[in-house]
């Protein structure tokens, strides 16, 4: 799956997709609980409010730059 096929559907066909994907990692804001998953060649961050308990939104990207928030979580071992 590519981003554009995923910026294409709907947003319960989304969540079906990301909840297949990998999940590599979680950080906190002060209202949400943000879930990375990866999906093919690409990442989803789910944003999950902590008080209404609930999905507030939906970011995806390519770029591994956005991914330096969850570099201290991410385990690598077993991965060499």
């Amino acid at each position: 799956m590519t981003v554009n096929e995923f910026n294409r559907m709907d947003e319960e066909d989304q969540m079906k997709a990301v909840w297949d994907g990998v999940f590599i990692a979680d950080r906190d804001d002060e209202e949400h609980v943000i879930l990375l998953y990866q999906i093919d060649g690409f990442y989803v961050e789910v944003y999950y409010h902590k008080k209404y308990f609930e999905v507030r939104k939906l970011r995806w990207f390519s770029s591994t730059n956005y991914l330096e928030p969850y570099l201290e979580k991410i385990d690598l071992n077993g991965m060499f």
